[in-house]
């Protein structure tokens, strides 16, 4: 190929190029979208926000109104010693006139507000329209924003562009047709459950703020329970203290519950949610008031469809809250047998393995030191035996320590030939009797309490628990620790 070919061809391909660049560059533009990146945007409102005093929207639902108020709320401080106080302070909120009942997101109507006051349109897209339903102006949403100076602003807010990004407005004094930012225009079509408050409650709480529970599960009750002196009981299926921290772990959840989204009001349906018949039920007293929260069918993204109150208003809840709802009583409430404070104890008889061990107890509640413990004859003082006094109160947890494994309220046990007795002998004069009977299975002690079978079960193992510090474990120690202290004894005599 010549040098001029080799020179000619780039030099073709070159022209190409930019003749294509130029056409490219000087196409037309859709007009819509051109307008909208621009920087130049038309004023629609400039208006003071905080001079407005009610808005009011209507669309395909209804109208809502909403006004903004100076009201009184709660609100807690540290002062400079580091405590906290809370004390009423003004506030300005929105409140809804109607629906009435509506518990409004104040901070979403504000939203509204501000995103009004100073509107901006990308573009002017016809100055005197003939039919506005091309732009679904012809039944739009109304925004109303009534002014302190007694004006009014009117907006309407139409349909979405073809190309997205954008909605058609107008003012309703004027009759052109403008898009704004899709930001602005869904902010201004929220509907009543897009604009309700996401708590559940009109203030804070903690689990300490739930005073009972009671759990339905699929029909039928798991347990009825309620604080009392920072304690726990169940009063169904069994009379006993519950474990704190279940209980404990279940009032947080209810307490500090909020909504993920509203899902449907008034629905003729329930039974599509799962909650014609809920398959989980929580009735609890917050705060002196009575709650029930009722949790159906999983939605599809992942939380629980419920319920409260029974007020046919539908939403999600976290199911990240609710991760106990189908663990066993065993698991949600576990309670022992008989927990006996060592302080409240004047004696403590414990029969198990063909062996008495008979104690007397006398603790001094302000000094260790000089509390007594008398086991089978063997003086133990806090100040002379600390080690051995150890090993006592290690066995004394392992004869309070009979921790519930299982519920069974068909059995009928005959208190006959327990294996294990623990006397309780308070220093009031009461006694507390436990005794621990073997089931049919070998496999279980049935709990009684003063001569009645409590409806709770015992693994016959938790005896040779050594993590969980069991009887049998913690008696063979104590019986070294004595051993050795009677050795030293023995060996300072000679």
């Amino acid at each position: 190929m010549s040098m001029f070919k080799k020179l000619l061809i780039p030099a073709i391909v070159l022209v190409v190029l930019v003749g294509g660049l130029l056409i490219v560059n000087n196409l037309p533009k859709p007009e819509e979208e051109n307008n909208q990146t621009s920087t130049e945007r038309i004023q629609i409102y400039d208006f003071v926000k905080d001079d407005v005093t009610e808005i009011q929207i209507e669309n395909k639902e209804g109208i809502m109104r909403f006004q903004y108020v100076t009201t009184q709320v709660e609100e807690e401080t540290t002062k400079d010693d580091g405590t906290k106080e809370t004390k009423l302070v003004e506030k300005k909120v929105w409140q809804a006139i109607e629906p009435a009942n509506m518990r409004v997101n104040t901070s979403s109507i504000d939203s509204i507000a501000w995103n009004a006051n100073t509107l901006k349109a990308y573009k002017l897209i016809e100055e005197n329209p003939t039919d506005l339903a091309l732009y679904g102006l012809d039944d739009p949403v109304k925004l109303t924003f009534k002014m302190k100076d007694g004006t009014n602003h009117v907006l309407y807010v139409g349909n979405e562009t073809l190309s997205g990004g954008a909605y058609y407005a107008k003012k309703a004094d004027e009759p052109k047709v403008y898009t704004i930012g899709s930001y602005e225009a869904e902010k201004f079509r929220q509907t009543k459950l897009q604009l309700m408050m996401k708590e559940f409650y009109d203030k804070e709480y903690v689990e300490t703020d739930v005073a009972a529970i009671s759990y339905t599960r699929k029909g039928e009750k798991v347990f009825d329970s309620n604080l009392d002196s920072d304690k726990w009981y169940l009063t169904y299926p069994i009379q006993a203290e519950a474990r704190y921290e279940n209980l404990y772990t279940i009032a947080g959840s209810l307490a500090t519950a909020s909504i993920e989204e509203y899902i449907e009001e008034n629905t003729a349906d329930l039974s599509k949610y799962g909650l014609a018949n809920p398959p989980y039920i929580f009735e609890y007293t917050l705060d002196g008031k009575q709650y029930k929260l009722s949790l159906g069918s999983k939605s599809p993204s992942g939380g629980y469809y419920a319920m409260l109150n029974d007020d046919n208003l539908v939403f999600t809840i976290a199911e990240s809250s609710f991760t106990f709802l189908d663990k066993p009583i065993e698991e949600l409430v576990t309670s022992f047998i008989h927990l006996q404070n060592i302080k409240e104890v004047s004696k403590l008889v414990v029969t198990f393995d063909g062996r008495t061990d008979t104690t007397f107890i006398k603790v001094d509640p302000d000094d260790d030191d000089l509390s007594v413990y008398d086991f089978n004859g063997i003086v133990l003082t806090g100040e002379e035996d600390e080690d051995y006094v150890s090993a006592f109160k290690k066995y004394y947890q392992g004869a309070i320590g009979f921790y519930v494994n299982k519920i069974d309220l068909n059995a009928a046990p005959v208190l006959q030939n327990p294996d294990v007795t623990v006397i309780f002998t308070l220093n009031t004069g009461e006694e507390i009797k436990v005794e621990l009977v073997p089931d049919e299975d070998g496999v279980y002690f049935y709990a009684f309490k003063n001569g009645q079978y409590t409806g709770m079960k015992v693994r016959k193992k938790q005896l040779d628990d050594e993590t969980y510090k069991g009887l049998r474990v913690t008696r063979k120690q104590l019986d070294e620790k004595l051993a050795e202290r009677n050795a030293e004894k023995a060996e300072g005599a000679e």
